[in-house]
């Protein structure tokens, strides 16, 4: 079977278009009768096997009653769909591309040495970080949706978020200790969900500095893209030299992962 492209640009307007006409409860023959275009072209377009000009892009966002907003946006990430790499430095299109890159995937692993990552703050944790002043390599700008939440939303058994802290993260330079505690009763809490990993990685194993945040998103073929902090946004990387890196690492940071650090 053929894989679909996983340019970053292609992934996100494919998860875009089948969102859209499904939340419009509509079939793809249903979008077929009304457009003239087959409904095995019209996968091709929600899979990534067939190329998603602009132009096309625009017509079905049209006929699907997309609000004009999104259909602006849209129209502007399908003219990169030839780009290997999404460079998003303004964060403005960062929660759309990652949410495409959920969706398409089956397991997803977020390294983040200094701060817990965003997916899990407490609301308490996320306004300490905010109110510090300290650098923040996490600037995304996609909603804070817990990981259960969002694990529950998919509607699958087969995804699995890995998340990798490293011991920086539970030391109260962010926050208050008790702001810091209930942070770490929360994560000890998700961490037993069963589709929910969450690690630490001593610092004498991994020192702070040494690895970027990065988060790595993998389907059952396989790595397939990375995303890192890149100003305020995101550079989304597909291209297989960094893929292939960015995994290796990943894998290097599981073999520090501490035993049982969560109370």
């Amino acid at each position: 079977m053929t894989r679909p492209s996983a340019r970053p640009a292609v992934i996100t307007i494919a998860h875009e278009l089948r969102r859209l006409r499904e939340e419009r409860g509509l079939s793809l023959r249903a979008i077929a009768r009304k457009t003239n275009i087959s409904p095995a072209q019209l996968s091709a377009l929600e899979t990534g096997l067939r190329r998603q000009d602009a132009t096309l892009v625009g017509y079905l966002l049209g006929v699907l009653g997309a609000p004009v907003a999104t259909l602006k946006q849209l129209i502007t990430v399908a003219s990169r769909v030839d780009e290997p790499d999404y460079f998003d430095p303004t964060g403005d299109d960062e929660s759309l591309l990652r949410s495409g890159f959920e969706r398409s995937s089956t397991t997803v692993f977020e390294w983040s040495p200094t701060l817990f990552p965003k997916a899990l703050h407490s609301a308490e944790y996320s306004r300490a970080v905010q109110e510090s002043g300290l650098p923040n390599p996490d600037t995304s700008t996609r909603e804070l949706v817990p990981a259960s939440a969002r694990a529950c939303a998919e509607n699958t058994s087969e995804k699995l978020y890995v998340f990798l802290l490293g011991e920086a993260a539970t030391r109260p330079d962010a926050c208050s200790a008790n702001v810091l505690c209930d942070q770490i009763e929360e994560v000890a809490t998700v961490s037993k969900l069963l589709r929910i990993s969450v690690g630490l990685v001593p610092a004498s194993f991994c020192p702070p500095g040494l690895v970027e945040p990065f988060t790595l998103y993998e389907d059952k073929a396989g790595p397939f893209a990375v995303a890192i902090p890149h100003n305020r946004g995101a550079a989304f990387l597909t291209n297989q030299a960094s893929v292939t890196y960015y995994a290796t690492t990943a894998k290097w940071l599981r073999g520090g992962i501490a035993d049982a650090p969560w109370p």
